[in-house]
């Protein structure tokens, strides 16, 4: 037999007036109890969609809170005043001419300047600025002095300075006087004695006027003006020396293989007899200034004419021509050049000679030392 709860004593279910309520756990199954809200123009949130579009994934949205404004007071637009700056110390009006000033630079005086990498940009640009002006006058130098070949005349050491004074004074010791080459270019000097250099000469030129000074004082004759005189009447006659021998190398169509700077060379041996003569006047007054300056000359005269002997003399003694049989004589006529060639050259080789005694008298002969003055003095 089947029970029911809701059955009447008669055994029919009875009708419910009132059901009663159902009891559900879960509120929004049942949906909202409050009624729809009216229309509005604000779009009802959800807890799934953002208020930003952009927004995609409901990031939770900060909106900055605005602080209310008291009604009497009306907001003003928010406009950027700039502020007038104050003038830095030592800004006056610039001058004309006058470089604008930098900024930052009032308060520390450059201090920019006193960064290391500035600092070391700076010297990088000054010394390639220093490189290149210095390659600038070396390449306008080297046009009109070739330093270059200057340095091969100046290599020399002491044992070449001793030796080649020993030559100069003495040189009828010396047997050999060629001179030696590498590959066709002739070595330093200190590594052959017979080869000219200009050491002496500018040390024998130096010791002249030093000892000309003396040889002054000893006369009551010595002053600046004097030593001047000296000195720069040397040097001219230097120069005119060697612009003799160039015309006469040009006019007379010699060829030879002495060089302008060999020629200065060669004559600056003179002053190396020059010092004798001075000296020997200075010590023996008059005659030892004939006795000194008869000797010395005669030695530089042999020296140059032995040392220049195989630069100005050089060549082919005889031009052969190829053909035994010449019908029309132009093996006799270059014989005839030949000759007249070579005649030119010992021309030449003497008057270089002989021309450096006469100069040694005309810059000597007012420095000697006369007894009287020795006396008085």
């Amino acid at each position: 037999m089947n029970f029911n709860a809701q059955a009447g004593t008669d055994g029919r279910a009875h009708r419910s007036v009132s059901k009663k309520p159902k009891r559900v756990s879960d509120v929004n199954a049942i949906g909202s109890t409050i009624p729809y809200q009216q229309m509005t123009s604000q779009i009802p949130t959800n807890q799934y969609m953002t208020g930003d579009p952009n927004n995609l994934y409901g990031q939770p949205q900060y909106a900055p809170q605005q602080q209310p404004f008291p009604m009497d007071q009306q907001q003003q637009p928010n406009y950027y005043i700039p502020q007038p700056q104050q003038p830095l110390p030592n800004s006056g009006p610039r001058q004309p001419g006058q470089p604008p000033s930098m900024p930052g630079m009032g308060g520390g005086q450059f201090a920019m300047f006193q960064q290391p990498i500035v600092q070391d940009m700076a010297m990088q640009y000054g010394q390639k600025l220093a490189d290149q002006g210095k390659e600038i006058v070396h390449s306008h130098i080297e046009k009109y002095l070739p330093m270059s070949k200057l340095k091969y005349y100046f290599s020399v050491d002491n044992s070449y300075v001793v030796n080649k004074l020993k030559i100069i004074f003495f040189p009828f010791l010396q047997k050999d006087w060629g001179m030696k080459y590498d590959h066709d270019n002739p070595v330093q000097p200190r590594y052959d004695i017979n080869a000219p250099d200009m050491y002496i000469p500018s040390m024998s030129y130096i010791t002249y006027v030093v000892l000309a000074g003396i040889a002054l004082g000893m006369q009551n004759r010595f002053s600046s003006e004097q030593l001047g005189i000296q000195a720069s009447s040397a040097l001219a006659y230097s120069i005119f020396e060697i612009v003799i021998y160039t015309l006469t190398l040009y006019i007379g169509n010699i060829s030879t293989s002495l060089s302008t700077l060999d020629l200065l060379a060669l004559s600056g041996y003179k002053y190396a007899a020059i010092v004798v003569t001075v000296a020997g006047t200075i010590l023996l007054k008059r005659m030892g200034y004939y006795l000194a300056l008869f000797y010395s000359s005669a030695m530089l005269a042999l020296f140059l004419l032995r040392t220049m002997k195989a630069k100005v003399l050089s060549g082919q003694d005889q031009t052969q021509s190829a053909v035994g049989y010449d019908p029309y004589g132009q093996q006799q006529q270059q014989h005839t050049d030949h000759n007249l060639g070579r005649k030119r050259k010992l021309y030449f080789l003497f008057l270089v000679t002989g021309l450096q005694p006469v100069l040694a008298f005309w810059l000597t002969v007012h420095l000697i030392v006369a007894e009287t003055a020795v006396a008085s003095a």
